[in-house]
């Protein structure tokens, strides 16, 4: 049951107990602990039509692997009875990024809908409001891609956690480039020394070597950020 003010998730799979670790432990959990957020799983072998429980079938026109059932799928979506904003993963989705993470975590109600096999007969995409990749890979099954989305999203919200650890990591709302290297004790592990700047209690002077250093950071490793400006 959705408490106000908070995040309801719920996630469509095949494989639920996946899940256990995830949302038993560290931000999620408490999460939930603070009845900010609650996440319910809903197995789809239960909205199967027959007795063997089958939520897959061969693609029409041939191909290797099986796809999930449209029908089966639907139904399990069906099932949800609050208005609630529907995601499919899907390769072909769009891709998945810091900016998208804070849109959704302004939901009241988010269902996300893990494929598995080779995927999910392509009707589905009519049912859903959103399809999203998390990258340019393939994993064997939704699972993993809905955690990433699960703790990106409940880590925004409000109460969940400080919000000053959060301003300015990368990719933030005000952070154009990627986060400063950071460093604690020992300041000298096997000749690897922490920068004297941070030792010197400059606040000032440290901010700047910071500021610098994320600019560096960004110029290296992720150029493309500061070409676009957009995240």
């Amino acid at each position: 049951m959705r408490t106000s003010g908070s995040l309801n998730i719920n996630v469509i799979t095949l494989f639920p107990q996946m899940f256990n670790g995830v949302i038993t432990k560290s931000i999620i959990n408490r999460a939930i602990q603070k009845k900010i957020v609650s996440v319910n799983f809903i197995n789809l072998r239960n909205f199967a039509n027959d007795k063997h429980k089958t939520v897959d079938d061969k693609p029409y026109g041939g191909g290797r692997g099986m796809l999930l059932k449209v029908d089966v799928t639907v139904k399990a979506l069906e099932s949800i009875k609050l208005q609630t904003y529907k995601i499919l993963l899907s390769a072909s989705g769009q891709k998945y990024n810091q900016k998208l993470a804070t849109d959704l975590a302004k939901k009241k109600d988010i269902t996300i809908i893990c494929g598995h096999y080779e995927g999910i007969d392509s009707r589905i995409e009519k049912f859903v409001d959103q399809s999203i990749s998390i990258g340019d890979f393939i994993l064997s099954g939704g699972e993993i891609a809905a955690m990433v989305i699960i703790d990106s999203i409940i880590r925004l919200i409000p109460g969940v956690i400080h919000k000053e650890s959060s301003r300015n990591e990368s990719f933030s709302d005000t952070s154009a480039f990627l986060e400063y290297p950071q460093y604690t004790r020992p300041d000298n592990f096997r000749g690897l020394k922490v920068p004297k700047i941070l030792l010197s209690g400059n606040h000032q002077a440290i901010k700047s070597w910071q500021n610098i250093q994320s600019v560096k950071r960004t110029e290296k490793i992720r150029p493309d950020l500061i070409k676009t400006g957009n995240k």
